[in-house]
Protein backbone atom coordinates (compact mmCIF):
# COMPACT_ATOMS: atom_id res chain seq x y z
CA UNK A 1 0.00 0.00 0.00
CA UNK A 2 0.81 3.57 -0.59
CA UNK A 3 2.65 5.03 2.33
CA UNK A 4 2.54 9.08 2.41
CA UNK A 5 4.73 11.66 3.91
CA UNK A 6 2.36 14.30 5.80
CA UNK A 7 2.27 16.92 8.65
CA UNK A 8 0.66 14.54 10.73
CA UNK A 9 1.04 16.58 14.07
CA UNK A 10 -1.05 15.03 17.14
CA UNK A 11 1.44 14.98 19.81
CA UNK A 12 -0.60 12.54 21.86
CA UNK A 13 -0.68 9.92 18.70
CA UNK A 14 3.39 10.38 18.11
CA UNK A 15 4.25 9.95 21.15
CA UNK A 16 2.00 6.66 21.43
CA UNK A 17 3.67 5.13 18.66
CA UNK A 18 6.85 5.92 20.13
CA UNK A 19 6.54 4.66 23.18
CA UNK A 20 5.33 1.21 21.78
CA UNK A 21 7.83 1.06 19.67
CA UNK A 22 10.63 1.88 22.08
CA UNK A 23 9.40 -1.28 24.39
CA UNK A 24 11.15 -3.75 21.88
CA UNK A 25 14.91 -4.16 21.23
CA UNK A 26 14.93 -3.93 18.46
CA UNK A 27 13.39 -0.75 17.60
CA UNK A 28 14.53 0.80 20.93
CA UNK A 29 15.83 4.61 20.06
CA UNK A 30 18.30 5.99 23.22
CA UNK A 31 16.86 9.40 22.89
CA UNK A 32 13.18 8.58 23.79
CA UNK A 33 11.46 6.49 26.60
CA UNK A 34 8.97 4.12 27.01
CA UNK A 35 6.32 6.32 28.71
CA UNK A 36 3.51 7.77 26.10
CA UNK A 37 3.47 10.57 28.37
CA UNK A 38 6.67 11.57 29.29
CA UNK A 39 7.34 11.59 25.54
CA UNK A 40 4.97 14.03 24.80
CA UNK A 41 5.92 16.26 27.27
CA UNK A 42 9.71 16.28 25.95
CA UNK A 43 8.32 16.77 22.45
CA UNK A 44 7.16 20.11 23.85
CA UNK A 45 10.27 20.91 25.35
CA UNK A 46 12.86 19.57 22.24
CA UNK A 47 9.85 20.92 19.56
CA UNK A 48 7.92 23.99 20.99
CA UNK A 49 5.47 24.98 18.68
CA UNK A 50 7.40 23.95 15.60
CA UNK A 51 6.49 20.34 15.72
CA UNK A 52 6.31 20.71 12.02
CA UNK A 53 9.40 21.50 11.22
CA UNK A 54 11.26 19.11 13.08
CA UNK A 55 9.28 15.85 13.11
CA UNK A 56 8.15 13.70 10.22
CA UNK A 57 5.91 10.96 9.65
CA UNK A 58 4.75 8.65 7.23
CA UNK A 59 0.91 7.79 7.51
CA UNK A 60 -0.89 4.46 5.35
CA UNK A 61 -4.89 5.15 5.38
CA UNK A 62 -4.82 7.48 8.41
CA UNK A 63 -2.72 5.23 10.08
CA UNK A 64 0.58 6.59 11.87
CA UNK A 65 3.49 4.26 10.61
CA UNK A 66 6.77 6.36 10.48
CA UNK A 67 7.99 9.19 12.62
CA UNK A 68 11.31 11.06 12.15
CA UNK A 69 12.36 13.74 14.69
CA UNK A 70 15.30 16.23 14.77
CA UNK A 71 15.87 17.24 18.14
CA UNK A 72 18.29 20.30 17.01
CA UNK A 73 20.34 22.52 18.30
CA UNK A 74 20.62 25.36 16.16
CA UNK A 75 23.44 27.18 18.51
CA UNK A 76 25.83 23.89 17.85
CA UNK A 77 24.10 22.85 14.00
CA UNK A 78 23.92 19.23 16.09
CA UNK A 79 20.72 17.23 16.12
CA UNK A 80 19.89 14.43 17.94
CA UNK A 81 17.80 12.11 15.49
CA UNK A 82 14.66 10.79 17.31
CA UNK A 83 13.85 7.81 15.05
CA UNK A 84 13.24 6.53 12.35
CA UNK A 85 10.68 5.06 14.21
CA UNK A 86 8.71 2.52 11.43
CA UNK A 87 5.97 -0.02 11.55
CA UNK A 88 6.12 -2.14 8.33
CA UNK A 89 7.08 -5.36 6.89
CA UNK A 90 11.17 -5.72 7.59
CA UNK A 91 12.34 -5.81 3.54
CA UNK A 92 10.16 -1.92 3.65
CA UNK A 93 12.21 -0.61 6.46
CA UNK A 94 15.63 1.25 4.77
CA UNK A 95 13.10 2.42 2.14
CA UNK A 96 10.42 4.20 4.24
CA UNK A 97 13.76 5.29 6.52
CA UNK A 98 15.43 7.13 3.67
CA UNK A 99 11.54 8.71 2.80
CA UNK A 100 11.69 10.35 6.04
CA UNK A 101 14.99 11.15 6.00
CA UNK A 102 15.00 12.83 2.84
CA UNK A 103 11.82 15.03 4.00
CA UNK A 104 13.35 15.97 7.50
CA UNK A 105 16.66 17.55 5.56
CA UNK A 106 14.50 19.12 2.98
CA UNK A 107 12.72 21.09 5.60
CA UNK A 108 15.97 21.85 7.52
CA UNK A 109 17.35 23.28 3.94
CA UNK A 110 14.12 25.16 3.02
CA UNK A 111 14.32 26.98 6.31
CA UNK A 112 18.08 27.61 6.50
CA UNK A 113 19.06 25.93 9.16
CA UNK A 114 22.74 24.68 9.43
CA UNK A 115 23.99 21.32 10.82
CA UNK A 116 27.23 20.06 11.01
CA UNK A 117 26.78 16.98 13.48
CA UNK A 118 23.94 14.14 13.59
CA UNK A 119 23.89 12.04 16.73
CA UNK A 120 21.82 8.33 16.42
CA UNK A 121 21.39 6.27 19.80
CA UNK A 122 20.51 2.84 19.51
CA UNK A 123 20.26 -0.40 21.13
CA UNK A 124 22.67 -2.89 19.74
CA UNK A 125 19.88 -5.26 18.29
CA UNK A 126 18.46 -2.58 16.16
CA UNK A 127 19.92 -3.74 12.93
CA UNK A 128 18.01 -1.53 10.55
CA UNK A 129 18.90 1.58 12.27
CA UNK A 130 22.51 0.60 12.46
CA UNK A 131 22.36 -0.25 8.64
CA UNK A 132 20.48 3.32 7.92
CA UNK A 133 23.12 5.16 9.66
CA UNK A 134 26.56 3.41 8.43
CA UNK A 135 24.98 3.80 4.60
CA UNK A 136 24.62 7.30 5.51
CA UNK A 137 28.50 7.26 6.13
CA UNK A 138 27.73 7.65 10.28
CA UNK A 139 31.03 6.34 12.04
CA UNK A 140 29.93 3.89 15.57
CA UNK A 141 31.79 6.46 18.16
CA UNK A 142 31.07 4.39 21.44
CA UNK A 143 29.07 1.79 23.40
CA UNK A 144 27.34 2.58 26.44
CA UNK A 145 25.73 0.81 28.83
CA UNK A 146 22.52 1.60 30.64
CA UNK A 147 21.91 0.40 34.22
CA UNK A 148 19.22 1.03 36.26
CA UNK A 149 18.47 0.41 39.93
CA UNK A 150 14.86 -0.05 41.45
CA UNK A 151 15.89 -1.07 45.24
CA UNK A 152 16.31 2.09 45.90
CA UNK A 153 14.74 1.98 49.37
CA UNK A 154 17.51 -0.37 50.40
CA UNK A 155 20.26 2.60 50.10
CA UNK A 156 20.86 3.53 53.70
CA UNK A 157 23.56 5.98 54.36
CA UNK A 158 26.79 5.94 57.74
CA UNK A 159 26.36 9.94 58.66
CA UNK A 160 30.09 9.64 59.80
CA UNK A 161 31.26 9.08 56.86
CA UNK A 162 28.83 11.40 54.30
CA UNK A 163 28.88 13.99 56.88
CA UNK A 164 31.82 15.86 54.33
CA UNK A 165 29.45 15.55 51.29
CA UNK A 166 27.40 19.01 50.99
CA UNK A 167 25.39 21.29 48.20
CA UNK A 168 28.05 22.81 46.20
CA UNK A 169 28.87 26.49 48.08
CA UNK A 170 29.96 29.58 45.77
CA UNK A 171 33.43 29.84 47.43
CA UNK A 172 34.22 25.77 45.52
CA UNK A 173 32.76 27.03 41.85
CA UNK A 174 36.03 27.52 40.39
CA UNK A 175 37.66 24.26 41.28
CA UNK A 176 34.39 22.03 40.38
CA UNK A 177 34.16 23.60 37.33
CA UNK A 178 38.16 22.82 36.59
CA UNK A 179 37.45 19.66 37.91
CA UNK A 180 34.24 18.73 35.82
CA UNK A 181 35.35 20.02 32.26
CA UNK A 182 39.00 18.23 32.72
CA UNK A 183 37.49 14.97 33.68
CA UNK A 184 34.57 15.33 31.20
CA UNK A 185 36.08 16.70 28.34
CA UNK A 186 33.28 18.03 25.32
CA UNK A 187 30.55 17.00 27.23
CA UNK A 188 27.27 17.91 26.93
CA UNK A 189 26.99 19.76 29.45
CA UNK A 190 29.77 21.49 31.00
CA UNK A 191 30.94 22.74 34.41
CA UNK A 192 29.05 26.50 34.78
CA UNK A 193 25.96 24.84 32.99
CA UNK A 194 25.76 22.15 35.71
CA UNK A 195 26.01 24.76 38.50
CA UNK A 196 23.13 26.65 36.57
CA UNK A 197 21.06 23.49 36.62
CA UNK A 198 21.63 22.49 40.28
CA UNK A 199 19.69 25.48 41.27
CA UNK A 200 16.30 23.77 39.64
CA UNK A 201 14.20 21.65 42.11
CA UNK A 202 15.47 17.69 42.18
CA UNK A 203 18.50 18.73 40.09
CA UNK A 204 21.39 17.38 42.98
CA UNK A 205 24.96 18.49 42.74
CA UNK A 206 27.15 16.90 46.32
CA UNK A 207 30.64 17.39 46.60
CA UNK A 208 32.87 15.87 48.88
CA UNK A 209 35.49 18.48 50.20
CA UNK A 210 38.90 17.59 52.08
CA UNK A 211 40.04 18.86 54.88
CA UNK A 212 41.19 22.12 53.47
CA UNK A 213 37.99 22.79 52.01
CA UNK A 214 39.10 21.16 48.50
CA UNK A 215 36.83 18.99 46.30
CA UNK A 216 37.65 15.77 46.27
CA UNK A 217 34.61 14.50 44.31
CA UNK A 218 31.26 15.33 43.31
CA UNK A 219 28.12 13.69 41.91
CA UNK A 220 24.82 15.08 39.71
CA UNK A 221 21.77 13.96 38.93
CA UNK A 222 18.79 15.08 38.09
CA UNK A 223 15.29 13.71 39.02
CA UNK A 224 11.55 13.95 37.42
CA UNK A 225 8.94 13.07 40.27
CA UNK A 226 6.17 13.02 38.51
CA UNK A 227 7.30 10.06 36.47
CA UNK A 228 9.09 8.04 39.51
CA UNK A 229 12.07 8.71 37.53
CA UNK A 230 15.71 9.98 37.98
CA UNK A 231 19.17 9.66 36.02
CA UNK A 232 22.74 10.63 37.54
CA UNK A 233 24.52 12.57 34.57
CA UNK A 234 28.08 12.66 36.47
CA UNK A 235 30.07 11.71 39.24
CA UNK A 236 34.26 12.00 39.31
CA UNK A 237 36.83 11.84 41.81
CA UNK A 238 39.65 13.73 42.09
CA UNK A 239 42.85 11.95 40.44
CA UNK A 240 45.13 12.65 43.83
CA UNK A 241 42.13 10.87 45.89
CA UNK A 242 41.46 7.38 43.94
CA UNK A 243 41.02 4.23 45.38
CA UNK A 244 39.87 5.42 48.86
CA UNK A 245 35.95 4.43 47.96
CA UNK A 246 35.04 7.94 47.52
CA UNK A 247 33.17 6.92 44.53
CA UNK A 248 30.71 4.87 46.69
CA UNK A 249 30.38 7.46 49.24
CA UNK A 250 28.88 10.07 46.37
CA UNK A 251 26.91 7.40 44.76
CA UNK A 252 25.09 6.04 47.78
CA UNK A 253 24.82 9.72 48.94
CA UNK A 254 22.84 10.73 45.66
CA UNK A 255 20.73 7.59 45.79
CA UNK A 256 19.30 8.28 48.91
CA UNK A 257 18.45 11.60 48.52
CA UNK A 258 16.57 10.93 45.11
CA UNK A 259 14.87 8.17 47.23
CA UNK A 260 14.31 10.32 50.07
CA UNK A 261 13.84 13.79 49.09
CA UNK A 262 12.21 12.94 44.98
CA UNK A 263 10.82 9.82 46.05
CA UNK A 264 11.55 7.43 42.91
CA UNK A 265 11.06 4.22 42.24
CA UNK A 266 14.06 4.13 39.20
CA UNK A 267 17.32 5.70 38.56
CA UNK A 268 19.31 5.30 35.55
CA UNK A 269 23.01 6.12 34.48
CA UNK A 270 24.74 5.53 31.03
CA UNK A 271 28.20 4.13 31.62
CA UNK A 272 30.49 3.76 28.27
CA UNK A 273 31.28 0.12 27.77
CA UNK A 274 35.08 0.76 28.17
CA UNK A 275 34.58 2.42 31.83
CA UNK A 276 35.49 -0.83 33.60
CA UNK A 277 35.52 0.51 37.32
CA UNK A 278 32.50 2.58 37.04
CA UNK A 279 30.82 -0.23 35.97
CA UNK A 280 31.71 -2.18 38.76
CA UNK A 281 30.76 0.43 41.09
CA UNK A 282 27.20 0.79 40.00
CA UNK A 283 27.03 -3.07 40.27
CA UNK A 284 28.02 -3.32 43.88
CA UNK A 285 25.73 -0.66 44.23
CA UNK A 286 22.79 -2.65 42.74
CA UNK A 287 22.29 -1.34 39.37
CA UNK A 288 21.78 -3.76 36.62
CA UNK A 289 22.23 -3.65 32.94
CA UNK A 290 18.97 -2.81 30.74
CA UNK A 291 20.52 -2.61 26.96
CA UNK A 292 23.53 -1.63 25.38
CA UNK A 293 23.27 1.16 23.06
CA UNK A 294 25.41 2.37 20.19
CA UNK A 295 26.24 5.79 19.76
CA UNK A 296 26.75 7.10 15.98
CA UNK A 297 27.77 10.46 14.60
CA UNK A 298 27.15 12.18 11.16
CA UNK A 299 29.55 14.50 10.28
CA UNK A 300 27.51 15.75 7.06
CA UNK A 301 23.61 15.53 6.89
CA UNK A 302 23.13 17.30 3.50
CA UNK A 303 24.49 15.09 0.53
Amino acid sequence: MERNITQFMDKSVIANFIAELNQHHEHHIGYCGKDALEIEQAMVDAFGDRPDLWISTLNENGQLTGVLGMDTDTATGTVELWGPFIQCAPEQWQELAVRLWGQATNKLSENRIHISKVYGFYNEHHANAITFMKDKGAKLKSRQVILHNRALNEVSLDQGKNNRIQTITPDQYESFIQLHDSTFTGTYYDGETLIRRSGKEHHYLYVLSGSEGEIRGYVYAEADPEFGEGSIEYIAVNPNSFNQGLGSLLLNKVLYELNQVSQLSEIRLCVDEMNSGALSLYRKAGFETEHVLELYQLDHMYE
